[in-house]
């Protein structure tokens, strides 16, 4: 959970975000915590924004709240896109029931790459 350049190990921070994860409900702090993940990246960026989404989508607010982060980082966030539109191409009927119509052409727009509906 912490940002770069604070040290802290990272095991510490995955046992952290997994405790954060099995308990939080709060759209407004899994808004955040997506927001945070996508910047400071990672090598389980995509199971981190898969596993947010399950969280989110529980609820038409946060389903909303879910597709709109994912084209606000696909437009601010280097690379986010590109990842976003690997993801769903790589694994169309994991993504399909987090990512909605609008948002998975909007990635697609901003990656500059055609992905399966």
């Amino acid at each position: 959970l912490a940002p770069p350049g604070i040290p802290a190990s990272r095991p510490l921070r995955s046992e952290l975000r997994d405790a954060l994860l099995a308990r939080e409900h709060d759209t407004d702090v899994l808004d955040a915590l997506l927001h945070a993940a996508a910047r400071n990246g990672g090598d389980d960026l995509r199971d981190l924004v898969r596993r947010i989404g399950l969280l989110l989508v529980r609820t038409p607010e946060g389903a909303t709240r879910f597709d709109r982060a994912l084209v606000d980082l696909g437009r601010h966030v280097p690379g986010f896109a590109a990842h976003a539109a690997a993801w769903l191409a790589e694994a169309p009927e994991e993504w399909a029931a987090l990512v909605g119509p609008s948002s998975h052409r909007m990635i697609e727009n901003l990656a500059g790459a055609g992905v399966p509906a």
